[in-house]
């Protein structure tokens, strides 16, 4: 055994999970950033949820290079939910990290994050991110609090998806999966959910990954629409009483007025 497969063998593997449905133009993007990793001992495990460009194409040509990729396909289009739970149901890790199949990670990501978390024995860790345009431009790095509660979370869902990593015994011990029926703010529920059980989740103190904004994403411009939603997550899914979705909901809108206008 090499020096290199030594190291390897005591390192923690960390699961990629990764939902896609018509992401072409991006996966080899994405992939990049994986191999271009310090940590390296990671499997990328990607469910194509029924994409009708070349992204299973891409996919199945980046499998056969890289034994670290798995890569499944849904029979039906299924949704983000459901595509990121069968990833969840094939990752093999001692830890979880989620990438978006559009978003991107600086180089030291896994390994800065990894050691913050066997540092501090935190479960639940996530980092500060840039947010792209489509084209891969910087618009503006968003910088998020020290740590996030449970009772913080509720007022306001600071966390982009691929800056999150959590233990994976949160998650399988706990049976922690997305929401299914929801086709907004999966992501949220899960976070709740696993905020539940380990109660305080830490920032790993650095910008290690960027967020891709696409200038057609109409259902995230439509403000109404999305305080609807978000009310109704109050009162349908975290079964809160009228008068904690009535605080919870106004610090929402709070941070939604300082976000979008100041």
């Amino acid at each position: 055994m090499s020096i290199h497969e030594a190291i390897e063998k005591h390192m923690e593997k960390v699961s990629i999970i990764t939902p896609c449905h018509n992401a072409n133009n991006f996966i080899e993007t994405t992939y990049d950033c994986l191999i271009s990793q310090t940590h390296t001992v990671w499997e990328w495990i990607v469910v194509d949820d029924c994409s009708s460009d070349n992204s299973w194409e891409t996919l199945t040509k980046i499998a056969k290079a890289d034994s670290r990729v798995k890569i499944l396909r849904n029979k039906l289009n299924s949704g983000a939910a459901d595509t990121r739970n069968r990833c969840l149901e094939n990752a093999e890790g001692e830890y979880i990290a989620f990438l978006d199949c559009d978003d991107t990670w600086d180089k030291n990501k896994l390994q800065i994050q990894l050691s913050f978390m066997k540092k501090t024995h935190s479960e639940f860790s996530y980092h500060n991110y840039y947010m792209i345009n489509e084209s891969g431009e910087k618009l503006k790095e968003v910088v998020i609090r020290d740590k996030v509660s449970l009772d913080e979370l509720l007022k306001n869902n600071p966390f982009a998806t691929s800056s999150i990593m959590i233990h994976s015994k949160i998650i399988f011990e706990h049976k922690v999966k997305f929401p299914s029926h929801l086709r907004r703010r999966q992501d949220y529920l899960f976070w709740y959910e696993s905020l539940k059980i380990c109660k305080v989740a830490y920032n790993a103190g650095e910008t290690l990954s960027s967020y891709r904004v696409f200038s057609d994403n109409s259902l995230s411009a439509n403000k109404k629409k999305m305080a609807l939603i978000q009310w109704n997550l109050y009162r349908n899914e975290f079964r809160l009483g009228l008068f904690k979705s009535l605080y919870y909901f106004f610090h929402y809108a709070v941070h939604g007025i300082k976000k979008y206008f100041l």
